[in-house]
């Protein structure tokens, strides 16, 4: 006899078995400053030239999910700025400055692995009970004149202050000096999305400083904020995980999904509301020319800049969220029992409580709970900074 499901306090445990222990999060906050530290180092070559460390990515914005495969990582994004200026040195420098101390740093610490230059950053593994790749991207200020364009475009100061120059040794001016890097802004678009999340995050960030977690509001980093939205995008990156799992090359990037994700959403207060609207609307933000996906904080980026030079980019996004709107109406629907269990897993990899999918079993010995699987990251998933 089928019983009622309530399909919020599924969602919800779907998010609870996606989402990672607090203790990650301070892990790799912990695992930042330490690399911080030791550029503040009395005897570190770049104590002058006042390094800062800051996380970026999924870490940042609270919405890291478990990794798909048994022996999977976490990518832990960080920046690593100096205060120089982009008229008086070269991309290359830059990235060896940064380089040398990152190489000094993993022996000081007794890393099994060397650091290893990718084309914009320097990556170490660390695998201390959680597997992290550690991926730091050098940047310096970018020049007034770039951030005055932006403002021009209408982007507010408050994001646009925080525009950095990057290093890329593919950069046909990465031994000159030039005025020419590529540029980013991580710590800005991670403002606009708080900005975008924090008023929906009142509530409980209220309740955090009255139960005295917390001194004040400010102090409460977005993993704790625990949003709608932040759950609705964990949803959709494990649903584009699973689907990409065999072969990642054309997965769409977390940034596309992030972004499409905050535009979309209209400030519901149940998951089940948030997932579907913002499935069904996430294509209305795609523009039909360039910049197809604008980043927010940067008018003239794109971050599907991709799918003009291999259209099967766009198309494998266009197979995703097709498949996702489906999915999720199936989620949402009269499905139950093993049929819901077995949707669950399919699309998204996870094995709930019987119970919660409304499986009755025969009272003639213990009902089994069946885990979900191991901690699981879909292989070389693909960054708007890392191409």
């Amino acid at each position: 006899m089928n019983h009622y499901i309530n399909r919020e306090r599924l969602l919800e445990s779907i998010v609870e078995e996606l989402d990672i222990p607090e203790s990650y999060y301070r892990k790799a906050l912990d695992r930042a400053c330490s690399l911080e530290d030791w550029l503040l180092r009395d005897n570190s070559s770049v104590l002058g030239l006042k390094p800062e460390v800051y996380p970026q990515g999924s870490f940042r914005y609270g919405t890291v999910i478990r990794p798909i495969h048994e022996d999977g990582y976490y990518d832990l994004d960080l920046v690593c700025t100096f205060d120089l200026s982009i008229t008086k040195v070269t991309q290359e420098e830059v990235k060896l400055l940064l380089g040398e101390e990152i190489k000094a740093y993993a022996k000081a610490m007794n890393f099994n692995e060397e650091a290893s230059e990718k084309p914009r950053c320097w990556r170490l593994n660390y695998a201390d009970g959680v597997s992290f790749h550690m991926d730091i991207l050098p940047g310096i200020p970018n020049s007034m004149d770039a951030i005055n364009e932006r403002l021009r475009l209408m982007v507010p100061f408050e994001f646009a202050e925080h525009e950095i120059a990057i290093t890329d040794n593919r950069h046909k001016n990465y031994k000159k000096i030039a005025a020419d890097w590529y540029s980013s802004n991580p710590r800005g678009f991670a403002r606009w999305f708080e900005a975008k999340t924090r008023p929906f995050a009142r509530r409980r960030l209220e309740e955090m400083v009255v139960n005295r977690s917390y001194a004040s509001i400010e102090e409460i980093p977005p993993y704790e904020w625990k949003t709608v939205l932040q759950r609705a995008i964990q949803i959709l990156k494990r649903h584009r995980d699973v689907m990409f799992q065999d072969d990642a090359t054309y997965a769409p990037i977390s940034m596309i999904i992030t972004t499409l994700a905050t535009h979309a959403y209209r400030g519901q207060s149940e998951i089940g509301l948030a997932v579907k609207d913002i499935a069904l609307r996430m294509p209305n933000f795609i523009s039909d020319q360039k910049p197809r996906i604008q980043n927010p904080v940067n008018p003239k980026e794109d971050f599907a800049d991709r799918w003009a030079s291999d259209p099967a980019y766009e198309n494998a996004f266009r197979l995703w969220h097709m498949q996702l709107v489906a999915d999720i109406d199936r989620l949402l629907g009269q499905l139950e029992g093993e049929r819901l269990q077995e949707s669950i897993t399919k699309s998204l990899k996870i094995r709930l409580d019987d119970d919660q999918v409304g499986i009755r079993r025969s009272s003639v010995g213990p009902a089994i709970r069946v885990s979900s699987p191991a901690p699981l990251v879909i292989p070389n998933a693909p960054r708007p900074w890392g191409k």
